[in-house]
């Protein structure tokens, strides 16, 4: 376990576009239930870090509307540790919100970010890529820091992280699993030929949008690259009256394009992002699960 001053904040977001009708604005994707052990993918979440940081340590943000359904999942959340968003802001706001809540709550506090839309199997390779980002934080704090993964076929569905080629991770395969580089770009969803080249060099990692870093230097990233989101939130007395203004942006594209300062954990665990209904129903099959489908979307999961 991991000191008191890191955080797993969970993002809950969502408006359950993406795989309408199966999801919806009242019930999104973290709250589906894909696996053969009918856990919802937020429960599973929360079961991939636990032991890794006490239970106070435990920070959920989600949509107010969604409140019921964070505390179905998660009956033992602290109140102080569920942030209820008066509406959906994207990742950017979102966790710009934590970050202040909790560099007051515990200054220096350390946050591991982690969306709920993500398939995982390896759980056992899961909490220690984990334990290495954060050691890493805790000794370049302004460092900010992407998990990436090793890319297993080429996918157009997928953003990609370039690393720094002129690190030494890329010289085996063993650093590039087990290395954290520099990361030189952030590149979104390439066509299918542009996903071949990147595999053939080597320099590429698939970007699952899990953070870690400092709620400090996060802010101050946010306060540089995106001042509308920090002014917003930062200099609010009332979230719910000004949070509806707040510019709707992932943090990608707020401070992680921009940033000079981000650096990427090369991680060794199975990943999937469930973006569509092609990865959803490959999911499904892999763990016998039985669903119906209407024009090549899912409508209903058994």
């Amino acid at each position: 376990m991991v000191n008191k001053k890191t955080y797993v904040v969970v993002l809950v977001g969502g408006k359950g576009r993406r795989l309408r009708p199966l999801s919806t604005a009242a019930v999104p994707k973290a709250f589906l239930s894909i696996t053969k052990d009918r856990k919802t993918l937020f429960r599973k979440t929360l079961d991939r870090v636990n032991g890794l940081v006490p239970a106070k340590g435990m920070v959920v943000i989600a949509n107010r509307a969604h409140n019921k359904l964070v505390r179905k999942d998660f009956p033992a959340i602290a109140d102080e540790n569920l942030i209820l968003e008066p509406v959906s802001r994207n990742t950017a706001p979102a966790i710009t919100l934590a970050a202040s809540i909790l560099e007051k709550r515990s200054p220096g506090a350390i946050m591991v970010v982690l969306p709920t839309d993500h398939y995982i199997t390896e759980k056992e390779r899961f909490a220690p890529a984990l334990r290495r980002g954060i050691a890493f934080v805790k000794t370049n704090r302004e460092a900010m820091l992407v998990i990436g993964v090793k890319p297993r076929y080429p996918s157009a569905h997928f953003g990609y992280i370039k690393m720094d080629g002129t690190s030494p991770v890329k010289k085996s395969a063993h650093n590039v699993t087990r290395g954290i580089v520099k990361v030189r770009k952030f590149v979104e969803k390439p066509d299918r030929k542009t996903a071949e080249k990147y595999l053939k060099t080597g320099d590429y990692l698939w970007n699952t949008g899990a953070f870690i870093f400092s709620a400090s230097t996060l802010l101050k990233a946010v306060k540089n690259l995106s001042p509308r989101v920090y002014n917003s939130i930062i200099g609010s007395g009332d979230i719910g009256k000004v949070y509806r203004n707040v510019p709707d942006i992932s943090i990608d594209y707020a401070v992680m394009e921009k940033a000079r300062n981000v650096y990427c954990l090369a991680a060794d665990y199975e990943w999937h992002d469930l973006g569509g209904f092609e990865s959803l129903i490959k999911i499904l099959t892999r763990e016998k699960r039985e669903f119906s489908l209407r024009g090549g979307k899912v409508v209903s999961i058994k």
